[in-house]
């Protein structure tokens, strides 16, 4: 799914804001005072912005798959030690 709005980067105190629309807000999950991580690719040009928990999602997903391998490692570690 594709979701365009046109919006304006303006002012917001000495920094610079881009107003994001109610409807991608939605789509991608996001809501007010959300952390995000804003990453710029020199190659193309883009700006994408990404909830920060997504990644920290990812993270702990890949930290439980390790776990799990580890602890199953252990155990065929220590089923051999006994023969």
């Amino acid at each position: 799914m594709v979701i365009k709005s046109p919006t304006k980067i303006f002012k917001s105190g000495n920094s610079s804001a881009v107003r994001i629309s109610k409807d991608i807000m939605d789509a991608a999950g996001l809501k007010v005072n959300d952390k995000i991580n804003v990453t710029f690719n020199s190659h193309d040009g883009s700006v994408v912005i990404k909830a920060a928990d997504t990644d920290n999602k990812s993270h702990a997903y890949f930290s439980e798959i390790l776990d799990q391998s580890l602890d199953e490692d252990q155990a065929i570690l220590d089923f051999l030690k006994d023969k």
